[in-house]
C-alpha cells in the first residue's frame, strides 16, 4: 500500500462526520491539516472524494465506493489488535502439543486440566506421531512444544527441559494368563508380546537393553498408541510394555500383573522441547507450569 495509513483514517472520519471541523476536533489536529490531507489523498487516488455544501461536505460516488473497502480494512485491523490483546491476556489461543499417547495419557492430562482452570479461553490440540515427525512439525511451526522421551534430535536451536525420569514395566492380564513364569528378560521370548512401535524412543531403548542380555524380542503386535496396547493386554493377546505410571492410573489396575525385574528395565527421561522464539504467551505459561513440577520421581 503506497498511501499513508493516516490519510485513510482521516478519510473515514470525514465520511462519517460529514464535517472538516468535527473531524479536526475528534483527531485533535487543525482544520487546515485535515484539508491538506484530504487534498493529498485525492491527488494520490485521482478522484474528488467530497463536495462542499452549506452543511459541510458530501461524499462523491467514488468516496462511497472507497468507504466500503476502507471501513472493512480498519475493522479487520481493530479486530486484529483486539485479538492480540486477548492473546496476551490469555483470553483466547491454542497450544499445539506433540506427544506419544503413553506420555499424554497420564503425564499431560492433569497439567492441561490445571491450566484450563486458570485460563479457560485456551484450547489444546494434541498430536500423536513419531518423534521424527513431531520434530519436523516443531521446526516448521506446526507444533508449539513436544513432550516426549529422549532422545529428541533437531537441526534447529531447540530448548530441552528434562521433566521427569519414568520407569517401565511389562504387564499382563493375570485373569487370562494364569501360568506365567517370567524370572528374567530372556523368559519373555516364550510369550506373545505387545510392544511400542519399533522406531519409538521407548522401544529403541528396550531393544538396546534386551540385546545387551543376548535376547531379541519378537512382538505379535506393535502399536503407536498405548490405548490399543492396553486393550490388547486386557483381552489376553499378550504381555505389554508400558511406562509403569500408565498401569498405575488404570481403573482396573488390579487385573494387571506388573513385572519390573527389580527396576532393571531402562528408565526414560521425559523432556519438553520447544523453540524459544516461537513460543506464544499462552505456550510459555504452559511450559512454565509443566517444568516447575515433577511427576514420577
Amino acid at each position: 500500500m503506497n498511501t499513508d495509513y493516516n490519510l485513510y483514517k482521516i478519510f473515514l472520519y470525514l465520511f462519517e462526520e460529514k464535517s472538516i471541523s468535527r473531524t479536526a476536533a475528534k483527531l485533535y489536529v487543525s482544520q487546515p491539516a485535515i484539508s491538506y490531507s484530504l487534498k493529498e489523498l485525492e491527488n494520490q487516488l485521482g478522484y474528488t472524494l467530497f463536495y462542499r455544501n452549506s452543511k459541510g461536505i458530501e461524499p462523491t460516488v467514488e468516496a462511497k465506493e472507497l468507504y466500503g473497502y476502507i471501513s472493512t480494512a480498519f475493522n479487520i485491523l481493530n479486530d486484529a489488535e483486539e485479538h492480540i490483546k486477548n492473546l496476551n491476556n490469555l483470553n483466547i489461543g491454542c497450544i499445539r502439543i506433540g506427544t506419544p499417547s503413553h506420555i499424554g495419557i497420564f503425564y499431560l492430562s492433569s497439567y492441561i486440566a490445571d491450566f484450563r482452570k486458570l485460563y479457560p479461553g485456551i484450547k489444546f490440540e494434541i498430536i500423536c506421531k513419531s518423534t521424527s515427525d513431531m520434530v519436523e512439525m516443531l521446526e516448521t511451526r506446526k507444533l508449539d512444544i513436544i513432550v516426549d522421551t529422549l532422545p529428541i534430535n533437531s537441526k534447529k536451536n531447540v530448548t530441552k527441559v528434562t521433566l521427569s525420569k519414568l520407569y517401565n514395566c511389562f504387564a499382563y492380564n493375570k485373569n487370562i494368563f494364569k501360568d506365567v513364569d517370567i524370572q528374567s528378560v530372556e523368559d519373555l521370548s516364550k510369550y506373545p508380546l505387545i510392544l511400542p512401535s519399533a522406531t519409538s524412543s521407548i522401544r529403541l531403548k528396550l531393544d538396546e537393553y534386551t540385546e545387551s542380555k543376548n535376547t531379541i524380542l519378537n512382538p505379535v503386535v506393535e502399536s503407536w498408541t498405548t490405548e490399543i496396547m492396553l486393550e490388547m493386554v486386557r483381552q489376553g493377546v499378550g504381555i505389554g510394555y508400558f511406562i509403569k505410571n500408565v498401569i498405575d492410573t488404570q481403573d482396573d489396575k488390579e487385573n494387571f500383573k506388573v513385572i519390573t525385574f527389580n527396576n532393571d528395565l531402562p528408565a526414560v527421561d521425559v523432556c519438553c522441547v520447544y523453540i524459544d522464539d516461537f513460543l506464544t504467551v499462552a505456550t510459555r505459561k504452559f511450559v512454565e507450569l509443566i517444568t516447575n513440577q515433577k511427576v514420577g520421581e
